[in-house]
């Protein structure tokens, strides 16, 4: 392929190559109109012939389906286009590195990446294929490589359609499916086999197992020979790799690792849902391990504990933030909540199900990083301090920042005149509340969260 490097492409200086694929290119670029970096994407228009001649099409409609995509997770696309033989997506440029640098990175050390973060963060990145799918988009080439990292706790996926656009024009020169064959889910090397949700699920399998154990499940000299062991053989068990492997974790890990889709996890949300809860688990073993150790005789210092999680449902389980209560209690200890339901008199409207329509506020960064809050149809106040309904104790967010309100069907926010904003996709609310949707980003001064409908 040539070198892009100090050439344009549209209004994008190209700079360094920052990664080579088997049929593109990653360039960093400069885009001086709006004084920014960016990452661009860049794919031949013909490969070995002109066979295709749907290609450029076919990346349109890609592009403009990926675009899109808008959530705190998954990488942002600014723009898309065809200029000196290259179909190309710009996107935001994240300088943070892969996970699989951290994988890399601890490979060198001999030593695996921590437990707990490791969890959270594909919790995250099961969240941002959630997203995808439900607006019909399945990645198709999920793997370390394709995770990004803005912060240490905030995991960005991105590479969406290019798997997609990359197979097409493989199957039209004779070629088999795209994808990496160590994160490859059976059905991608079966004839006929049906590529859906679940196949993203088994390769965030794949890095899952990787990123607890060090090393690949399958794996081979030759792709034929690693895709063949995906489809007939069993994953090892994780247990036997790292002894100590809380079994929470190894039955997500099998799960996800399933042959036959039936029995893999049915979503990426139920899978997130699994990650987090085993996240806070192994956060609170490290704590108490760590509470055990006697320094120069003072106590280690240990993150903020997240309050244990109770069962929906069960007496004493709060409503609005799940954390568990002595059944006795008035009042949530975590957040305050009115245990004794009243506040579910409001929920008048209905959704399809029969069941009164509730929110859920998802917070991925910061404080209260994997923690919810299901919400009524009413005022829910935000803020740093004691009294509102959702406190997120964070320097950025102001004493009384945002607030919720159910109106006509639908949850608006409100900014409460805050100091660093209440941002909804990245737009800035000001003076009218704005209408929230399913899977719309929210951002709280420097916390993101994720709001969603429950139906």
């Amino acid at each position: 392929m040539d070198n892009l490097v100090g050439q344009s492409l549209g209004q994008y200086q190209v700079q360094a190559v920052i990664g080579v694929g088997g049929m593109a290119q990653v360039f960093k670029a400069y885009q001086s109109s709006l004084d920014r970096y960016v990452a661009i994407k860049a794919i031949p228009l013909q490969a070995n012939s002109a066979r295709d001649p749907r290609f450029a099409e076919r990346f349109t409609a890609e592009a403009r389906l990926v675009a899109k995509l808008s959530h705190p997770n998954i990488v942002t696309v600014h723009d898309y286009g065809e200029e000196k033989g290259w179909a190309y997506l710009v996107m935001e440029y994240i300088a943070g590195g892969t996970l699989r640098d951290r994988m890399v990175l601890a490979e060198q050390q001999q030593r695996r990446l921590d437990l707990a973060l490791s969890l959270e963060l594909l919790a995250q990145a099961a969240l941002a294929l959630e997203h995808a799918h439900l607006n019909g988009v399945v990645h198709r080439d999920v793997k370390p490589a394709n995770m990004l990292l803005r912060t240490e706790d905030q995991l960005l996926l991105t590479d969406f359609g290019i798997a997609a656009i990359l197979e097409a024009r493989a199957y039209a020169e004779g070629g088999g499916p795209a994808g990496t064959p160590q994160y490859m889910a059976p059905e991608q090397g079966m004839p006929n086999g049906i590529v859906d949700a679940r196949t993203d699920i088994y390769a965030l399998g794949v890095v899952l197992f990787q990123a607890v154990t060090g090393r690949l499940p399958f794996d081979g000299e030759a792709p034929a020979a690693i895709i063949a062991r995906q489809i007939n053989e069993p994953p090892p068990r994780p247990s036997l790799l790292v002894p100590g492997l809380p079994p929470g974790v190894e039955a997500i890990i099998l799960r996800a690792l399933e042959k036959a889709q039936a029995r893999r996890f049915q979503s990426a949300r139920e899978m997130a849902d699994a990650l987090r809860r085993a996240a806070y688990e192994a956060r609170r073993a490290a704590q108490a391990a760590q509470a055990t150790v006697r320094g120069n005789g003072h106590q280690p210092q240990v993150a903020l504990p997240l309050p244990q999680m109770g069962v929906p449902g069960q007496p004493g389980t709060c409503f609005r933030c799940g954390a568990a209560n002595d059944p006795r209690n008035r009042f949530c200890t975590s957040c305050g909540y009115d245990l004794s339901g009243r506040r579910a008199a409001v929920d008048r409207v209905m959704g399809a199900n029969g069941q009164p329509l509730r929110c859920r506020l998802s917070l991925w960064n910061g404080a209260l990083a994997g923690r919810w809050f299901v919400l009524h149809q009413d005022v829910t106040s935000i803020g740093r301090i004691a009294g509102n309904d959702v406190v997120i104790p964070d320097g950025t967010v102001s004493r009384h920042h945002a607030r919720l309100v159910f109106r006509n069907g639908l949850w608006c926010i409100e900014d409460l005149k805050s100091s660093n904003g209440t941002f909804v996709n990245g737009a800035r609310v000001t003076r009218e509340p704005v209408a929230l949707k399913h899977g719309n980003q929210v951002r709280l001064g420097d916390d993101f969260a994720l709001f969603e409908v429950l139906v």
